[in-house]
């Protein structure tokens, strides 16, 4: 556990930066609204829309950065302001699912207040074939919507994108066997097969789910969801199991912690998502990250988790 105040000292010069495509159109006035409150409370506010912009505007006089955008777009900011930069996440993307975990308002208002009072915590992320990602990794059906989506977007994404690359995707989908080499803490390999397989650092899914509710995005672990049944019979029932209040009573499915993991299959095209962001085709080799970036934390975030750690060492 490894969550501490956030002094920063007197307001300084920090780093807005944000994605013109992502998440609504009305986005934009409350980036606005944003930058116009962190003036008010004395903070020298510099935009950044490109990855080149910041990397060119991070530097040792910045206190933080503020990622405002979607789960892609912080995933993006980590990769660039190296490790030692905060990063405040202000979720203004379409599923914003980081943001949600943490508990962060994506109102103006209450995320200045946010920062008044944050904590730090070195948070690990992962990377899949050298790209950084933040929260989770998907191979098979979900990946397969991901990238659909992708090549039919046009702008601004929303949630009723997915609709019909999921619908598309459920009724032709073969479900390739995966085959997947894990290398836990110990050094020790093994290897598994599978239909679906998500590797996950951070405890929530899209739309409120998680496949792994027992991951921490800081104990220098990822954990490994398989689930062995292909086809959409077997996907309802996984839905259904999620729903009901997870998979960890099921026969079928397969959990590890690990700090390595490669994933291949015999077929051609199959697909990997991070974040919710297309990755590309398989094979993929991932890798944690432990402490890779500090991520400022609401303050009641921090003492929950504080507290139920306590109250599992007394058990």
């Amino acid at each position: 556990m490894n969550f501490q105040p956030f002094a920063a000292g007197q307001p300084g010069r920090i780093v807005l930066f944000y994605n013109p495509i992502a998440g609504p159109l009305h986005r934009h006035d409350k980036i606005d609204r944003l930058k116009s409150r962190l003036e008010r409370q004395g903070y020298e506010v510099v935009s950044a829309t490109t990855l080149v912009d910041l990397e060119t505007l991070v530097d040792d006089s910045v206190q933080f950065v503020i990622s405002a955008g979607g789960d892609g777009t912080a995933a993006a900011a980590v990769a660039r302001i190296g490790d030692d930069t905060p990063l405040a996440i202000f979720p203004t993307g379409t599923e914003n699912v980081y943001g949600k975990y943490l508990g962060i308002s994506n109102s103006t208002a209450a995320f200045v207040e946010f920062l008044s009072r944050a904590m730090i915590c070195q948070m690990d992320a992962a990377t899949a074939n050298g790209r950084i990602f933040l929260l989770m990794l998907g191979v098979g059906y979900d990946a397969e919507v991901v990238h659909q989506v992708a090549a039919q977007r046009k702008g601004h994404l929303t949630q009723s994108a997915y609709f019909g690359p999921i619908l598309q995707t459920s009724w032709r989908y073969p479900f390739p066997n995966l085959q997947l080499e894990l290398e836990n803490e110990a050094g020790e390999v093994e290897r598994l097969d599978g239909k679906w397989a998500f590797v996950v650092n951070v405890p929530r899914y899209a739309w409120g789910m998680s496949f792994a509710p027992q991951a921490v995005p800081w104990d220098g672990l990822l954990d490994v969801c398989i689930l062995r049944q292909g086809g959409l019979a077997p996907g309802i029932g996984y839905l259904y199991s999620i729903l009901r209040g997870g998979l960890n009573a099921r026969r079928d499915v397969t959990y590890r912690r690990c700090r390595r993991i490669e994933i291949a299959s015999d077929m051609t095209d199959v697909r990997f998502q991070t974040d919710g962001d297309p990755g590309g085709p398989l094979p993929v080799e991932i890798a944690v990250a432990p402490g890779r970036f500090p991520c400022l934390v609401p303050r009641e975030f921090a003492e929950n988790h504080q507290q139920l750690a306590a109250n599992e060492a007394v058990l």
